[in-house]
């Protein structure tokens, strides 16, 4: 029995499945039609590689049934210069509107952050969102606590002069920590992962995802020093002692956008072999 079916009123035998099988796990069967063999069902990685690039729409594997599988031909794709433009137009955004983000939203942002790649299709990224501004406020508060502690146990060192100005501009009003944003998304690997980079892809993924929806996002640098050091907000996120943070985005819409693009930035660093 084989592990991927095949319309063989459709099939033309072309071979491209079993070229872009990056398992190598597909061949000739009965006929000369493509199958997988029950026995090599463990090493398919699941990336559907061999359903998306058949020309006739011949193939089918398991997982795949009933999804919608659109033709590559009626996706609107932009062109060359607005793809650019969407990667080189993302700013990394500071002041919010104190609005939060409806779910439709984080259903479209997370549904293609889901497109990242991961190593041998392993997607292992799970994530922590804030959900509700005042969830977001909390972790803030934790932070706070955490920068606190740390100028007790020694208040000259630099973390603790950072920390007292966090706390000072805090008593001012002024949330330096995650710039007031109503939302914060959290990505996580197993410990055990050995590609922890992943997260952080999934993370680009969705902050250019967020920027085409018009949804700012801002790298959170402080939450994640924090977690990966503060047991109780890792505790309040629900990250486990075997999971890593990979890292974080501040989200919300923008209460400022910018005018004018593109700013300044050193040229790409290349040797060339």
């Amino acid at each position: 029995m084989s592990w991927l079916t095949v319309d063989e009123s459709k099939c033309t035998k072309c071979g491209i499945c079993a070229d872009i099988c990056p398992a190598d796990i597909i061949e000739r069967g009965d006929f000369g039609f493509p199958r997988i063999d029950e026995k090599k069902r463990g090493k398919c990685i699941g990336c559907g590689q061999c359903v998306l690039f058949c020309p006739t729409g011949a193939d089918m594997l398991p997982f795949l049934e009933g999804r919608k599988l659109i033709p590559s031909a009626d996706i609107e794709m932009p062109s060359p210069d607005a793809g650019l433009n969407l990667i080189k137009t993302r700013r990394s955004i500071r002041k919010f509107k104190k609005e939060a983000l409806p779910r439709e939203t984080f259903d479209k942002v997370f549904d293609a952050a889901a497109q990242a790649p991961s190593a041998v299709n392993s997607q292992p990224v799970r994530w922590i969102v804030t959900e509700r501004p005042e969830k977001t406020a909390e972790v803030v508060d934790l932070i706070l606590c955490w920068l606190r502690e740390l100028i007790f146990k020694d208040p000259l060192s630099e973390s603790a002069l950072l920390g007292a100005a966090m706390i000072a501009k805090a008593k001012a009003g002024e949330d330096a920590i995650l710039r007031g944003a109503p939302h914060i998304a959290v990505a996580v690997v197993p410990k055990s992962y050995n590609w922890t980079e992943d997260g952080v892809i999934a993370l680009t993924y969705l902050e250019l995802a967020a920027h085409a929806l018009g949804v700012g996002c801002c790298w959170a640098g402080y939450f994640t020093y924090a977690a990966r050091r503060f047991a109780p907000l890792r505790e309040f996120l629900g990250i486990t002692e075997y999971e890593y943070i990979c890292g974080a985005q501040m989200m919300g819409l923008p209460l400022l956008r910018p005018a004018r693009q593109y700013p300044a930035r050193h040229g790409a660093d290349i040797s060339w072999l």
